[in-house]
């Protein structure tokens, strides 16, 4: 593979990482501040409601995401993408009023639905929600925009600035007005907004007040599909909080979401690969070589993600563990919850390879192979999170995540060779996984045996164990790497 190549796909991702990092972060970086002035049963509630709101975002959307930058990137000209953009803005506008005024409106009974324990409290956050949900819909299509003309400097802009006012009325909101969790909700609807503002001042070249029926019509009927896709994947990722509140309580629900945001921080690498990834591999499809490419990159993507699942697996719990007098990063009433961080961060790795895969459905316009995968994924996650969480509990919930993703990374690397077939590097896969799994299990068995700053400094030898033996068995070209990177532009 070129180093071109290598050098353009690690030059978005980068910035796009720090945009993502920027915009989604701000569950882990406002961690300690949340464990420490929210109790676990509080916590407990948000995550409830955050995941209402995740799945709910879905039907707001209804797939225009993915049918926005497909229409637009293959927009024939400036006027046919200026209609595009605003055909989508007026639409997505129309509809998550209509739909925010019925959530609004059926308040109460999604409150009864899912029994808050503080019911007053709970039916606040739903009224909340209706609002939120209006405003994240918008916000995001001025980024959509900058992504499919990849420029991924503006996006990065706009997603500082985002995180700048979210991080700022947190802190203001908690500390010097004392509001609980609904400060939170206030802090993102206020960010998402000023967002949105600045994003159309950016993108106002493609801003019009043309409404075309004919691409709102393609525009759905490329997107609906997607929204089961969506809905399979979010009740994948979010279905374990409601079975952990049903089988144990709200206070078990806040520590294992607490624990899972620590390991969030690969899920946010995993994004800024996916953000990056899909329009580079759909202006990548004309390419004769693309298969050549596309499988090398994947191998590059392995590589990577076993890094980071290395890194942050045998990291993160002594580093959140230190002290700062009655303060530290994961406050102690949630410590409980550490053991499932290697389990999640795995899940991600299979995440992101899953994602990795969806480029042969799109070159052989099946995806619908996408759907049929997620909803076998869906139907085993729910199995597995029933009989797993009520014996194991949240080990059993991140476990069932991993399986659940593993299966669907297999699923669909089978189909998607029958559709599309890529050669891709199977042996210096399956070395860098055996590699970076010896390591691991190694670490764990070593790990009661030692204090935590030596076991601080073995971490970071198995670290680099792990490069040099990625480099010996020739399962990664570093030096590639290490070039594309000296002489990125």
């Amino acid at each position: 593979m070129s180093q071109r190549n290598i050098r353009d796909l690690f030059s978005q991702t980068t910035i796009y990482g720090v945009g993502l990092l920027a915009n989604k972060a701000i569950s882990f970086i406002l961690l300690p501040l949340y464990t420490f002035y929210f109790s676990p049963s509080e916590l407990g509630a948000y995550n409830i409601v955050q995941s209402l709101w995740m799945f709910i975002i879905l039907f707001y959307l209804y797939g225009q995401e993915t049918s926005f930058i497909k229409l637009f990137i293959d927009g024939k000209d400036d006027p046919e993408k200026k209609s595009i953009y605003s055909t989508t803005l007026i639409m997505l506008t129309a509809t998550s009023l209509l739909f925010s005024l019925i959530l609004y409106l059926l308040s109460g009974n999604i409150t009864s639905l899912l029994e808050f324990e503080d019911p007053v409290k709970g039916l606040m956050y739903i009224k909340i929600l209706s609002l939120i949900l209006f405003t994240d819909a918008l916000f995001r299509f001025p980024l959509l925009l900058l992504r499919a003309e990849l420029k991924a400097t503006q996006y990065l802009f706009l997603t500082l600035l985002s995180l700048a006012v979210n991080v700022s009325l947190n802190f203001i909101l908690i500390i010097s007005y004392g509001l609980g969790i609904e400060a939170i909700f206030y802090s993102y609807i206020a960010s998402v907004v000023v967002t949105f503002i600045a994003g159309l001042l950016v993108t106002r070249k493609h801003l019009s007040l043309n409404f075309s029926l004919v691409f709102a019509k393609k525009l759905v009927s490329y997107g609906v599909k997607f929204i089961f896709v969506g809905v399979f994947i979010l009740l994948i990722d979010v279905s374990d909080r409601f079975f952990l509140k049903y089988i144990f309580n709200e206070e078990v629900v806040g520590i294992y979401s607490a624990n899972y945001r620590l390991a969030s921080v690969m899920s946010l690498l995993i994004a800024a690969f996916r953000f990056s990834w899909t329009p580079y591999f759909l202006n990548l499809e004309k390419n004769p070589e693309n298969k050549k490419i596309v499988s090398q990159i994947f191998t590059y993507i392995v590589f990577i993600g076993l890094f980071l699942f290395l890194f942050f697996a045998l990291f993160t719990e002594p580093i959140v563990k230190i002290s700062f007098g009655k303060f530290s990063i994961l406050d102690i009433r949630y410590q409980s919850g550490l053991v499932i961080i290697p389990y999640v961060l795995m899940a991600y790795v299979f995440s992101g390879l899953y994602s990795a895969l969806s480029v042969a459905p799109f070159y052989a316009n099946k995806t619908k192979e996408l759907l049929y995968v997620s909803g076998l994924g869906f139907l085993i996650n729910i199995i597995l999170n029933y009989f797993l969480i009520i014996h194991f509990g949240i080990i059993g919930a991140s476990l069932s995540t991993l399986f659940t993703y593993f299966v669907m990374m297999i699923a669909l690397y089978y189909r998607a060779q029958k559709i599309y077939r890529i050669e891709y590097e199977l042996k210096k896969i399956f070395i860098l996984f055996l590699i970076s799994v010896i390591l691991f299990v190694f670490s764990q068995l070593i790990k009661v045996v030692f204090s935590n700053t030596i076991f601080i400094i073995i971490s970071v030898l198995l670290i680099i164990i792990f490069i040099i033996l990625s480099k010996y068995f020739k399962a990664f070209n570093l030096s590639a790497v290490k070039s594309a990177l000296i002489n990125r532009t």
